[in-house]
């Protein structure tokens, strides 16, 4: 974009990442940042150090903000809604509002959810920045929730799938003010995609974040009552590591598979940089979340790599993963029918090769980056209206 006389004016935008830790959301954005176009500037605000487990692009800006850990009370709500404010509203509400002080944004990206991301957006319209609600979750069904869509302080707000639009509409907000657009999924090189070879012991994963509502503790009845009747060899890998310092549930896991005798066929291999090259090594990809998932990033990475997925149903994933074709859906919270899935997988090298080979053809046409960062750019135009008095300025300096 260029202003009259020639100068070139970048249009920047502040990309907010609320979550205490790293995980599929920012994964969404660090997939998108390549694709937008050469004269949008992106500047990433995280609350954690997410070098640990992902490269950051060397021409990002990144900054760190210091966001209080929000405690637990028990019980009585007003304690939790004081906490609410004091924990997360108001420290993202001060670090935005320095951030559009310094960097002078025309916009700004909040992932998460509206609650979430109340301080983002509130800052924001304080300051007069258009602010965008990136729905990267449900939002809780409450009447603070209610109460914040529809008397939205953000422009317009992004459903990260057709279920989280449904669920954002039917808590009062405007659909008009809603855009579904999938998140953008990098695929594999041509290299990684041809390392694959089908093994000849099938190997099963499960791989995500160990948390309980991803539900590896149901993933590993299941992987007990198919060690029990069926007859074909099979491996089990859980890849993928614990929130920080929270390692309860990791923990219940090695003891669960302790208890159930798998300790000598489920491998735990802890977080993947390079998801490709794990999946290189993958027959089948399980996501057994006891929960509605929002989208599951790791069901296109899986799906890109030709490996054959099984999903639980609700949420994102069943939207773009088709029953029988591209994989197999389950209830949730049911280790017998995933056991069922899973066993099925396990004896049928051709289904997997056929189920793998749908997916992927599906996965490459609709999560590509190009086209869906057009979908977000044609978005942030039409919110930022640029240029803006603020770029203007910017202009005028330079």
């Amino acid at each position: 974009m260029a202003m009259p006389g020639g100068v070139d004016l970048l249009v920047r935008i502040v990309f907010v990442e609320a979550a205490y830790g790293f995980g599929g959301s920012l994964t969404g954005l660090l997939h998108l940042f390549p694709a937008l176009p050469d004269d949008i500037e992106p500047m990433l605000i995280t609350s954690f150090d997410p070098s640990p487990y992902v490269e950051l692009p060397s021409k990002l800006i990144h900054r760190q903000v210091d966001i209080p850990a929000r405690p637990k009370h028990p019980g009585h709500w007003l304690p939790g809604l004081w906490d609410y404010y004091c924990y997360v509203v108001r420290p993202w509400a001060n670090a935005i509002d320095r951030v559009i002080t310094d960097f002078q944004p025309d916009l700004i990206h909040a992932n998460n959810t509206a609650v979430i991301n109340l301080g983002v957006g509130l800052a924001g319209r304080k300051r007069g920045v258009p602010t965008i609600s990136h729905q990267k979750d449900f939002e809780y069904p409450g009447r603070v929730s209610r109460l914040l869509l529809r008397r939205s302080c953000y422009t317009h707000h992004i459903a990260m799938s057709d279920s989280i639009a449904r669920q954002l509409h039917s808590l009062g907000l405007d659909p008009k003010r809603c855009t579904r657009i999938y998140d953008p999924v990098i695929g594999p090189t041509s290299q990684q995609l041809q390392s694959r070879v089908s093994q000849n012991v099938p190997v099963i994963s499960m791989h995500s974040m160990l948390v309980r509502w991803k539900g590896q503790h149901i993933f590993l009845q299941a992987v007990a009552k198919v060690r029990h009747r069926c007859q074909a060899p099979f491996r089990v890998v859980i890849a993928g590591g614990p929130p920080s310092n929270d390692t309860e549930y990791s923990e219940e896991l090695h003891a669960q598979c302790q208890n159930l005798g798998l300790d000598d066929l489920v491998e735990f291999r802890g977080h993947q940089r390079d998801i490709y090259t794990y999946l290189s090594t993958i027959d089948v990809a399980v996501h057994a979340s006891v929960d509605p998932e929002a989208f599951g990033r790791v069901i296109p990475e899986a799906m890109l790599m030709g490996v054959p997925n099984i999903v639980t149903i609700g949420g994102g994933p069943s939207e773009f993963l088709r029953d029988g074709e591209a994989g197999i859906h389950v209830p949730r919270n049911d280790h017998n029918a995933l056991a069922d899935a899973i066993e099925k997988l396990i004896v049928s090298p051709e289904l997997r090769e056929r189920m793998g080979r749908a997916g992927r053809e599906y996965a490459l046409n609709e999560f590509d980056p190009s086209l869906i960062a057009n979908q977000f750019n044609e978005l942030y135009r039409k919110i930022s209206s640029c240029p803006s008095d603020r770029a203007s300025k910017r202009a005028k300096i330079a």
